[in-house]
């Protein structure tokens, strides 16, 4: 009598409140953007990632969040890099992506996958947009500290702070993809994922300036970019 009376159609809550909510056949540009921010695992195996209007839609969300991206790091210098600093970055990551889509294919392969070219394209330009997203989430507390200080180190590490972590995220949604698509090795994607990010650091210094302005819109002089990052540390913008 003293026992405690429970509801007899009464259930415990579940352990992981996060319902499984398939994904739509043709997905939207909506519906990708909450599904990569919200159930990247489940996407990165989903069958949809395969298809050319997925491939699409991924390499737009990328696009257009490196754009936005590239126009803030423009307002540190304005004047033509409003426009020109996007078009660097949109460029950059897209040239990036196609310059290594062959060693993910090799390493991907090496790694035990037994992804298509096809999936792998549509996994590569997932894995731009999720890096992309984050970095559209960054924009806004780089946007303020690009107005407040005139130090080209300071932005550049928060740029650079912002693409590392960006870049963490997404090398995690490719590597669950590719261990859904059969690889049991980690060491060839650890292997490209360092590839990738390094050709996106130098390609961030062979389309210099982003970040300040010149009479060229490209600079031609060959370097390093951990030599241009030392020779532009203590820089700021003339007033």
């Amino acid at each position: 009598m003293n026992q405690e009376h429970a509801e007899p159609n009464a259930t415990p809550p579940p352990l992981n409140p996060t319902q499984y909510v398939p994904i739509p056949k043709n997905p939207n540009l909506r519906e990708l953007f909450e599904i990569l921010l919200r159930r990247p695992a489940q996407l990165a195996g989903h069958q949809v990632c395969e298809e050319k209007p997925t491939l699409l839609r991924f390499g737009l969300i990328a696009l257009l969040s490196i754009l936005v991206f590239g126009f803030v790091l423009g307002t540190f210098a304005y004047k033509d890099q409003l426009w020109a600093a996007p078009i660097k970055m949109g460029g950059g990551l897209l040239f990036a992506g196609l310059i290594c889509f062959p060693s993910l294919y090799i390493f991907s392969t090496l790694a035990g996958s037994n992804a298509s070219a096809a999936r792998l394209g549509g996994l590569l330009s997932g894995m731009l947009a999720m890096a992309g997203l984050l970095l559209l989430g960054f924009a806004p507390a780089l946007w303020i500290f690009a107005q407040g200080t005139s130090s080209f180190g300071f932005i550049g590490a928060l740029a650079l702070l912002s693409w590392l972590a960006a870049m963490i995220f997404a090398f995690r949604f490719m590597r669950v993809a590719l261990r859904v698509t059969g690889a049991t090795q980690t060491a060839p994607l650890v292997i490209w994922s360092i590839i990738f990010l390094l050709v996106t650091l130098q390609l961030s210094t062979s389309l210099r300036p982003i970040l300040g302005t010149s009479d060229k819109f490209l600079n031609t002089e060959k370097k390093f970019f951990l030599q241009h990052w030392c020779d532009t540390m203590n820089k700021s913008l003339k007033p």
